[in-house]
């Protein structure tokens, strides 16, 4: 190996050691700044004070801090049963869509999420493997869409299936 393949790897490796600081850098700054906001708000309560300082008088929470930008909600809202964007099971999700058609390894996805025991990975990724929700092929994962259940049918074939339980007929005796 000559010496510059060895600086070209070393740089990449610490370009790659940079990016994954600094994304726990920003996961340990939102969690700081929630922290901080809860901080000031027990502080409000059990000293008295007034939640107006703490939430701006918005009703929403305002910054811990001022100068201090308001902590953006990743990803939206939570669906009506879909999971949490910072669990486990979401940030998986998270990572097969960015991953994009091509999808992960699993050595990948594992090292990307170095905070999932691995026997909750596999079992998240063959959860998602078999409701659709992610795809394999070989050992790549990529996002997929979920199958509907066979409880969930369209509207047409709902109706097609009610039984005529006779109200019409009841009525008209009447």
């Amino acid at each position: 190996m000559s010496e510059g393949d060895t600086l070209a790897k070393a740089l990449a490796d610490v370009r790659q050691r940079m990016s994954d600081l600094q994304a726990e850098y920003d996961r340990v700054s939102a969690e700081l700044t929630k922290l901080r906001v809860a901080e000031k708000s027990l502080a409000a309560i059990v000293e008295g004070g007034s939640l107006e300082a703490v939430t701006g008088g918005r009703g929403a929470l305002a910054p811990a801090f001022p100068g201090e930008p308001r902590a953006a909600r990743v990803g939206g809202g939570r669906g009506s049963r879909g999971p949490r964007a910072n669990s486990a099971k979401g940030r998986l999700k998270a990572l097969l869509e960015e991953a994009g058609p091509q999808g992960l390894s699993h050595a990948e996805i594992a090292r990307r999420l170095p905070d999932v025991a691995p026997n909750t990975l596999n079992t998240y990724l063959s959860v998602m493997s078999n409701s659709g929700e992610a795809v394999r092929r070989g050992d790549f994962y990529a996002a997929g869409t979920p199958r509907p259940t066979s409880d969930e049918t369209p509207e047409d074939e709902a109706d097609s299936q009610e039984p005529d339980d006779g109200d019409e007929e009841t009525d008209a005796a009447e």
